[in-house]
């Protein structure tokens, strides 16, 4: 199976090259991984997962079941109550900024079922 870091990255909209400085990585080794070209290294591929808030599975492309988690959650949102989107920007309101910005990679993945 292909690994899924072309997807992941295009998802983001983000360079090769710019992948490979996020993570240290020359654009190469990058386009070598996405290629299957590459073995991917354990610390390269944790490194990947937590850049792309994915699980390992999902960066070695076996991430249906997180698909369809992200499905299931778009779809309930699409139905909250008032209560449930009050407590959802309350908690907004608590987190970091890290956590934050891990909340907008995962809006911007669920963007695509809404």
């Amino acid at each position: 199976m292909r690994s899924n870091i072309r997807q992941l990255r295009k998802q983001r909209n983000i360079s090769q090259k710019t992948l490979g400085e996020e993570i240290g990585l020359s654009q190469q080794v990058v386009s070598r991984m996405e290629r299957d070209r590459s073995k991917i290294q354990v610390d390269v591929l944790i490194n990947l997962a937590k850049y792309f808030h994915v699980s390992t599975d999902c960066v070695l492309g076996y991430c249906a079941e997180e698909d369809d988690n992200s499905a299931e959650l778009a779809l309930k949102m699409q139905s909250a109550t008032s209560e449930e989107v009050v407590a959802i920007i309350e908690n907004l309101e608590r987190m970091d900024q890290v956590q934050r910005k891990a909340l907008w990679q995962t809006l911007a993945a669920l963007k695509r079922y809404l």
